[in-house]
C-alpha cells in the first residue's frame, strides 16, 4: 500500500474544511429561485414536493433530454409537456444532459470539441430551463465535480434548480481543461460548502452512481459501500443534503431492486432519492428487443420505489438510445408505456415476495459496510486526514476504483486469469456482462491473430468518458497477443496525437460515444500531422455528430471513411482493419 505522499504528493493542498466555509460564505450571498412546476405545485422545492408524493404514494417519473442547442431542447421540453397531457398524465422532472464543455469556466468552452447536448449561453436560458416549463429541471451532468462546480452551482440554484450534481463525475476529465485536479477538487468542495448554505432551503447534491466509481467497480459489495463514503463526505463532513440515483448499468430486474433496497437504506427520511435509471446495457440496435427490456426493468424500479416510499422518480430509457439521441416523439412513447405500467402496480405488488429480498439485501448492505469501514480506515492508515474533504476526494481520484476495490474490497485477491487480482462478493452486471463478451470477442478474434506482426504497437484512448468499450478493445487487442499502449479516458485530441508520437504508435485505436466523432477525428488527424506522423486510425463505438442544419446528432461513418479513418463495427472485425 502507497503511503500518503503518493497519493497526496508534495504540492500544498488547501484546507477543505476552509473551502466549504468559503462555499458556505459564498452561498449566503444568493438566493433560491422557485421554478414554474414548484410555483404551480404549491411548494418552494423539488425536496418539498418529493417528500408530499412519498407520502402519497405516488410514483413519479423523469426524462433525459439535451438536443442540440437550449432553444430545441426547450421545443422538445414544450412537445413532452403538451402531448403528454392530452394523453392524462404529467412527467415530474427533467434531466437535462448537457454538452461535457458546460463543466469548464466559460473562458476555456469554445476552445473545447462540442459534443452531445445544448449549452447554456445566457442568464435568459439559465432562467428559463427553471422557469419556461411546468416540468422540474435536474442538473446532473458537467456541475458540481467539474471545474466549474462553484458558478454553475450559484446559476443553478438561483434559476430554481434544488437537486444538483453529479458529484460521481468529480473523477471526469474535462477537455479542454488547463488546471490540475487539486484546482478541480478545491472547487467541488466550494460548490459542497455553497450547497450546505442552502440545505434548509431545499438545495440536494445528486450523485448518479453509475456515473462514477461504482461502475467500474466488480462487486455490488463497493458500489453500495461507495454510496456510503459519498454521505460521509457530504453529510457528515460539509453538512449538505445528498441523494443517490442508480439503475442504468444493472439489467437483471431481481439483482436491481435488492441493490436500490442497499441503497435506499443509507438515505435519511428527510431527503428524497433522485432517481432510479432505466437499463441502458441490454438495448441494442433491434428495436422490438428493447421495447421487451424497458417493460420488465420499469415494472421492477415501480416496485422498488412503492415498497420503499423513497421519493424517487422511475426514468424510462427510449429504445432508440443505443443507436442514436432520441427524439422528443420517442421519450413520449416510453413515458406512456411507463404511466401505463404504473396504473397495475398494486396487484403485482401484493403478490411480490419482499421478505427474501429484503434478506438479500441486508447481506449486500453488511458486505457494503465493511468495505466503508476499510475504505476509511485504511485511508487513515496512510495518513490522509478523514476529516478533511479536500484530501479524502484527491485520495480516491488518484488512487482510483481498480487500486480502491484491490486494496479496500471484501471479495478476496485471486491469481485466477478470468479476474484482474480481485474477486468480488457480488459480482456487478457490469462485470458480467463484460466476462462473457470478452470471452465471445476472444473466440472470434483469436483465429486471425496469423495476420498481425508482434510490432504493432497500437494507443487504445476514449473520447469520452465511456470506458467499457475501451475495455473491450483492449482485451481484444491482447487477445492478439499485442501489448497495447493505454491511453485514458476524455483523452484530448492533442494529448493521444503526443502519446502517439513518444510511443512509435503504429495505429490509434479510439471508442467514441459522445455525439462528436466527425471533429474529434478532424482535431486528431491535424495534431498528427503537426507531429508529421501517420499512424493508422480506428475509430468505433456510435459515430455521430452535431452538424450545422441537423435537428439532431447524424451519423458520420462516411465522413469518417473519407478522411482515411478506419471504422470499425465490431470487435471481432478489428484484427482486419490493423494493417501488416
Amino acid at each position: 500500500m502507497k503511503q500518503v505522499q503518493e497519493y497526496l504528493g508534495t504540492k500544498p493542498i488547501p484546507n477543505g474544511l476552509e473551502l466549504v466555509q468559503q462555499g458556505i460564505a459564498a452561498g449566503n450571498q444568493i438566493n433560491v429561485g422557485v421554478s414554474a412546476f414548484c410555483k404551480h405545485h404549491g411548494v418552494s422545492s423539488e425536496l418539498e414536493y418529493k417528500l408530499k408524493m412519498a407520502r402519497a404514494g405516488r410514483t413519479m417519473t423523469a426524462l433525459t433530454i439535451g438536443l442540440t442547442d437550449w432553444p430545441e431542447t426547450k421545443k422538445g421540453l414544450e412537445k413532452i409537456f403538451n402531448e403528454t397531457a392530452d394523453r392524462g398524465f404529467y412527467i415530474d422532472r427533467f434531466i437535462i444532459a448537457l454538452d461535457r464543455r458546460m463543466g469548464l469556466p466559460a473562458e476555456f468552452r469554445a476552445g473545447a470539441i462540442k459534443e452531445t447536448g445544448p449549452m447554456l449561453t445566457s442568464d435568459m436560458e439559465w432562467n428559463e430551463v427553471a422557469q419556461s416549463i411546468q416540468i422540474q429541471p435536474h442538473m446532473g451532468d458537467m456541475m458540481i465535480g467539474s471545474p466549474a462546480s462553484v458558478d454553475n452551482t450559484r446559476r443553478a440554484l438561483e434559476a430554481g434548480v434544488n437537486y444538483i450534481g453529479n458529484l460521481s463525475q468529480f473523477a471526469w476529465k474535462y477537455p479542454g481543461w488547463p488546471g490540475d485536479d487539486i484546482d478541480q477538487m478545491s472547487e467541488v468542495v466550494k460548490a459542497l460548502g455553497l450547497m450546505a448554505s442552502k440545505a434548509s432551503q431545499g438545495a440536494v447534491v445528486h450523485s448518479y452512481l453509475d456515473d462514477g466509481f461504482p461502475a467500474q467497480f466488480g462487486d455490488y459489495s463497493s458500489y453500495v459501500g461507495w454510496a456510503k463514503f459519498e454521505r460521509y463526505l457530504v453529510e457528515e463532513l460539509i453538512g449538505a443534503n445528498l441523494a443517490h440515483a442508480y439503475g442504468g448499468l444493472t439489467h437483471d430486474p431481481i439483482t436491481k431492486t435488492i441493490v436500490t433496497m442497499a441503497v435506499e437504506s443509507l438515505r435519511p427520511a428527510e431527503v428524497c432519492s433522485s432517481f432510479y435509471f432505466g437499463n441502458t446495457t441490454r438495448y441494442t440496435q433491434n428495436i422490438e428487443l428493447n421495447y421487451g427490456v424497458l417493460g420488465v426493468d420499469v415494472l421492477y424500479m415501480m416496485l422498488a420505489d412503492k415498497h420503499l416510499r423513497a421519493g424517487s422518480s422511475i426514468m424510462p430509457v427510449p429504445v432508440t438510445e443505443a443507436i442514436r439521441v432520441p427524439t422528443p416523439e420517442e421519450i413520449i412513447d416510453v413515458q406512456t408505456i411507463a404511466h401505463h405500467t404504473k396504473s397495475k402496480l398494486d396487484s403485482i405488488y401484493k403478490v411480490t415476495n419482499w421478505s427474501h429480498l429484503e434478506n438479500q439485501s441486508k447481506e449486500l448492505i453488511e458486505s457494503g459496510n465493511k468495505f466503508f469501514d476499510n475504505l476509511i480506515n485504511g485511508l487513515a492508515d496512510v495518513g490522509v486526514d478523514i476529516k478533511d474533504p479536500l484530501q479524502l476526494l484527491l485520495a480516491v481520484r488518484r488512487m482510483g476504483p481498480s487500486a480502491i476495490e484491490k486494496n479496500f474490497g471484501v471479495g478476496n485477491p485471486t491469481e485466477d486469469p478470468l479476474f484482474d487480482g480481485y474477486e468480488p462478493l457480488v459480482p456487478t452486471d457490469v462485470l458480467k456482462d463484460f466476462l462473457a463478451e470478452r470471452s465471445k470477442i476472444r473466440e472470434v478474434v483469436r483465429p486471425s491473430n496469423w495476420i498481425l506482426k508482434r510490432s504493432h504497437k497500437p494507443v487504445v484512448a476514449s473520447s469520452d468518458v465511456h470506458e467499457i468499450g475501451m475495455r473491450l478493445v483492449i482485451d481484444a487487442i491482447e487477445t492478439l497477443d499485442i501489448k497495447p499502449i493505454l491511453g485514458s479516458v476524455g483523452i484530448d485530441p492533442d494529448e493521444l496525437a503526443e502519446l502517439a508520437l513518444v510511443e512509435s504508435a503504429t495505429a490509434i485505436l479510439i471508442s467514441t460515444h459522445n455525439g462528436m466523432a466527425l471533429s474529434y477525428a478532424e482535431n486528431l488527424l491535424a495534431e498528427l500531422k503537426k507531429r508529421e506522423i501517420s499512424p493508422q486510425v480506428i475509430m468505433g463505438g456510435r459515430l455521430n455528430q452535431e452538424l450545422e442544419g441537423e435537428d439532431m446528432p447524424i451519423d458520420v461513418t462516411d465522413q469518417l471513411i473519407e478522411l482515411g479513418i478506419d471504422v470499425c463495427f465490431d470487435l471481432k472485425d478489428l484484427a482486419k482493419l490493423i494493417q501488416n
